[in-house]
């Protein structure tokens, strides 16, 4: 009823009703793209109450959008994106039932309707965002090893006899990790809020050739000698697969 009554008010036309109670209208870009089960979706978006507060947005002038791997896991946004194709833009106004249900959060009480203005800005399969990731992260000389994994050398050993990495070494790895996609998280130095691709970094110790780390990161270690540097893009298949762990999402690369 109160979704019903907030049409009338502001005078919404060509509004449809899903089965789970939400109400819309797209505003299609007449491409065809859906979404699939590990394509990597990235919106923008805005979102309010009834009574009109802001409760989130993206950025676009900052070109910061949000990124999800879709049918990975269920959010506010699952439904809405279910019924777009790349470019639409849309109204969506959703039930508590898809939204925060009986739990408040942050300025939202419990049992809230929410207006969602959204667009989606892109669908990217695997192969696709693969393809971005090199262009993003300056792979210019690199190869794709028979297992997937895209790999360039950045510094070559000073010796000439120093062999690779073998197994049954322990090994001291310092790397750093990143998306194909910026998230918003807080820094833990000055507890602000950044907006950055980055999922972790420091020192791996580990021995080779005995699955303690993922697979993908391992086979790079193995093409290294002592002091070389390289760049990699694991596909999910040779890092954490559909599953995903806490921070990076299933079928991420």
């Amino acid at each position: 009823a109160e979704i019903q009554n907030y049409i009338t008010q502001t005078k919404l036309t060509n509004m449809l009703k899903t089965p789970d109670g939400m109400y819309y209208s797209i505003r299609p870009s007449g491409v065809t793209k859906k979404a699939a089960t590990s394509d990597l979706v990235t919106l923008n978006y805005k979102l309010y109450l009834l009574d009109g507060t802001l409760i989130d947005s993206t950025n676009a002038s900052a070109k910061q959008f949000k990124s999800i791997v879709y049918g990975v896991s269920n959010s506010i946004f699952t439904s809405i994106v279910q019924l777009m194709k790349e470019g639409d833009k849309g109204t969506f106004l959703v039930p508590s039932s898809l939204a925060y249900g009986s739990s408040s959060f942050a300025n939202v009480p419990a049992y809230s309707v929410l207006r969602v203005e959204a667009e989606v800005i892109s669908i990217r399969t695997e192969t696709e965002q693969i393809s971005d990731m090199k262009t993003l992260y300056g792979f210019t000389k690199s190869e794709t090893t028979s297992s997937g994994m895209v790999f360039q050398k950045l510094t070559d050993s000073t010796s000439t006899t120093e062999p690779t990495i073998g197994t049954a070494k322990t090994v001291t790895v310092k790397y750093l990790g990143r998306l194909g996609y910026g998230t918003v998280k807080t820094d833990a130095t000055t507890n602000r809020l950044v907006f950055d691709s980055k999922f972790g970094e420091g020192n791996v110790t580990f021995i080779t050739g005995t699955s303690q780390v993922i697979k993908g990161f391992e086979e790079a270690v193995m093409k290294l000698k002592l002091k070389e540097k390289a760049k990699i893009i694991l596909p999910s298949s040779l890092a954490y697969g559909a599953n995903g762990n806490a921070v990076i999402p299933g079928y991420s690369p």
